[in-house]
């Protein structure tokens, strides 16, 4: 089995030696040693210590820029606040802000005041990625390769969120329940069309919902395939 030294491992992720031995006692791993007292770190170990501390990206950027450009670039809808942005690079608040001052500056980021629906009309900062920069085409396959952490996992809801609730604005609270009132919910998601209500349906509704949804009078074909393939999704996931 090949082996490699803390050094080699440092230079495969771009960063130093000492933050290599930091993450091996950190994560308390069993990493033998030669004759000389050098690590010999196996492949699966190394592959720990990526999803540890990342990996190299070289394209002219700092580790933290890229962890927070391949954030931006894995939220296509982008991320509304210096906090989710640093939440979703894996960063701390601070270092996400000098990032993204300096991706903003180069052209490879956008700031942008939108306002947003969330419980009622809220004036926010959105920060999304330059898909379209000159760059791009260089940056996207070493953008996919770091890590960055992994969404959490969403807690089944009881009932639609408070920034949904515009969406339902003549619905008894009663109707909000998606205990008892997941079909209703769903058709209601499906008139709408939007976006932040349809993912988060996708998530929460049972399949049965969807397919309820689908068979309601009225509903537009193509809002009855929406429905159908999001009650699929639902069958395969499980």
């Amino acid at each position: 089995m090949d082996t490699h030294s803390a050094s080699a491992v440092a230079r495969m992720l771009g960063t130093s030696t000492p933050r290599v031995l930091r993450a091996i006692h950190r994560l308390r791993m069993l990493a033998s040693k030669s004759a000389a007292g050098a690590y010999e770190i196996t492949p699966a170990q190394l592959d720990t210590l990526r999803a540890e501390l990342g990996d190299a990206i070289a394209v002219g950027l700092t580790r933290v820029q890229a962890r927070v450009l391949a954030a931006l670039a894995r939220s296509p809808r982008g991320l509304a606040s210096i906090r989710s942005v640093a939440r979703r690079a894996g960063v701390s608040p601070t270092a996400a802000g000098r990032a993204l001052d300096t991706l903003t500056q180069a052209g490879l980021a956008r700031a942008k005041k939108q306002t947003l629906a969330l419980g009622r009309a809220t004036p926010v900062v959105v920060y999304s990625a330059v898909v379209d920069h000159p760059r791009w085409h260089e940056l996207a396959p070493a953008l996919a390769k770091v890590s960055i952490p992994p969404l959490p996992e969403q807690v089944q809801a009881q009932t639609v969120p408070y920034y949904l609730r515009h969406l339902f604005w003549n619905t008894a609270k009663s109707q909000l329940d998606v205990t008892t009132s997941a079909p209703f919910i769903a058709k209601r998601l499906l008139s709408t069309g939007d976006l932040d209500g349809l993912a988060w349906g996708a998530t929460h509704l049972p399949p049965d919902a969807w397919e309820r949804a689908a068979r309601s009078r009225g509903t537009p074909p193509r809002d009855r395939a929406l429905a159908r393939n999001l009650a699929r999704r639902h069958r395969v996931a499980a």
